[in-house]
């Protein structure tokens, strides 16, 4: 990006037209201007939600160079009004790396009205890298009544968090009558952990999926297949390549992503 570009979206921070504010928030996010953080943080402040909510957004990418300074401008928002403000401070302050916000993100996912807000607080936890999140975690998962996608976050999140020692604990949490969508999330966790053979439970529920659930499991399968050490799925599941071509005949719109799945465990 040319200079008289760059220096016209950081102008158009300071202009009180929500659009152009709007405008300069996405490509300077696009185009790596780290050197805007000074611009985006007054407009934490901006009395349009949508504004707040990109600006949280766009620190949670530029703010990497600065983040002593970016992290506690971010922290206020915890307790927006709006929950999609709440949300995309949440998630920024993982991007981060923000480890003073654990605590307070912990307290959002027991205590947040919000659905949308306690997904990404238990999403988050995960980034974070405490161990000491997995008490809180296993709490939202376990908890009757609360959000599937929150418990299926929850789940994930203490898959990264926790160690082999933990999957005797998560099989009692299996045998529960947790929703399908949450059960692919532990299964997921558990074969990450090292319980291999969990893996073909957890194509065993894609051969059979619907559309909402097959989704579910691709992006779990997605998400381990951009982790490190990379785990050699083709390997520990060899009917694996049939399970994804049968789900891309089943649902063509998902054909993409089961074949890059299936060409990243190739590789």
């Amino acid at each position: 990006m040319n200079v008289l570009i760059t220096e016209t979206l950081l102008d158009y921070c300071d202009s009180d037209d929500y659009a152009l504010q709007t405008e300069a928030l996405l490509q300077l996010v696009d185009a790596e201007v780290y050197e805007a953080v000074p611009k985006i943080l007054r407009l934490l402040k901006s009395s349009d939600e949508l504004i707040r909510s990109h600006a949280a957004e766009a620190l949670g990418y530029l703010g990497i160079e600065e983040v002593e300074t970016v992290g506690p401008a971010l922290m206020p928002l915890l307790k927006d009004p709006e929950e999609l403000v709440r949300s995309e401070t949440v998630e920024a302050l993982g991007e981060l790396g923000y480890t003073p916000a654990i605590a307070p993100i912990e307290h959002i996912l027991r205590n947040d009205p919000s659905a949308l807000v306690r997904a990404s607080a238990a999403e988050t936890l995960g980034y974070l890298e405490d161990p000491e999140a997995i008490k809180t975690l296993e709490l939202s998962l376990l908890d009757a009544d609360e959000d599937r996608a929150v418990r299926g976050y929850a789940a994930n999140s203490i898959g990264i968090l926790g160690t082999s020692q933990l999957l005797p604990k998560l099989e009692k949490y299996l045998k529960l009558e947790l929703p399908l969508s949450v059960k692919a999330e532990l299964l997921g966790a558990m074969y990450w952990l090292g319980a291999k053979e969990y893996l073909k439970q957890l194509l065993s529920l894609l051969d059979n999926a619907d559309e909402l659930l097959a989704m579910i499991i691709l992006n779990i399968l997605t998400d381990l297949t951009e982790r490190e050490p990379r785990p050699n799925l083709a390997k520990d599941a060899p009917d694996l390549e049939r399970v994804l071509s049968a789900i891309a005949q089943r649902f063509p719109l998902m054909r993409h992503q089961a074949d890059e799945i299936l060409a990243d465990c190739m590789n």
